[in-house]
């Protein structure tokens, strides 16, 4: 009877063979590859929701139409304005004298009121006028006195009280009102370029509505 041989067995203290780890090696170095790619798709989807998707309003900002609040605010110059019993179409401007893009619009404002258009403009006073509101008050009648005056009133609010009552986040900012005392058209920011041709188009409607037609303002 033939007897098959059998293979030598490896020697006990024979080393067993190595484990190939090149591919374990390839399959993390494309995961690796991956993950970076998977976290820009997604840090750009939502980079593009925040710039597509509508802009979340400023803490306190109230709906751009609503009726005007119910304030009164102290003159600069003339008398004071009762906000509640304000019919337009008007402009409520907010500015400052510390304020350079306040700076920028004034020759808008002086044009839209050589068109007629009635502007009241309210000087905002930060926590420096504040402590003084009466030479801020007194510098403001000062720009006033030499760039012009594009206000049909000049009031001012010391203690803030108005520009709470409004809801304006910094100045300037304007805010259009209609014949109804109601607030149809805010900006926040200075009322220049198109900003500037789409609100006084507004108050040009406003005015067509209203049944008024533009005059040159008096003085």
């Amino acid at each position: 009877m033939a007897v098959t041989p059998m293979a030598d067995e490896p020697a006990a203290d024979q080393p067993a063979p190595a484990e190939d780890t090149s591919s374990a090696k390839k399959g993390a170095g494309r995961w690796l590859a991956i993950v970076p790619l998977g976290l820009f798709v997604v840090l750009a989807g939502v980079a593009m929701v925040q710039l597509t998707g509508p802009k979340p309003e400023p803490a306190g900002f109230t709906s751009p139409i609503r009726p005007a609040p119910k304030i009164a605010a102290p003159a600069l110059e003339g008398q004071p304005v009762d906000f509640a019993t304000l019919k337009g179409p008007v402009i409520v401007n907010f500015w400052a004298t510390w304020c350079t893009p306040c700076k920028a619009e004034h020759p808008v404002l002086m044009q839209f009121a050589s068109q007629g258009v009635p502007i009241i403009g309210v000087q905002h006073m930060d926590e420096s006028d504040k402590a003084n509101p009466q030479a801020s008050m007194d510098k403001a009648r000062t720009m006033l006195a030499q760039d012009g005056n594009p206000f049909q009133h000049a009031l001012t609010d010391p203690d803030g009280e108005v520009s709470l009552a409004f809801g304006i986040t910094g100045v300037p900012e304007s805010f259009l009102i209609d014949a109804n005392g109601t607030i149809v058209k805010t900006l926040r920011g200075p009322l220049v370029g198109n900003d500037a041709s789409d609100f006084l188009a507004a108050w040009k409607a406003q005015s067509a509505q209203a049944g008024k037609t533009e005059r040159p303002r008096e003085g």
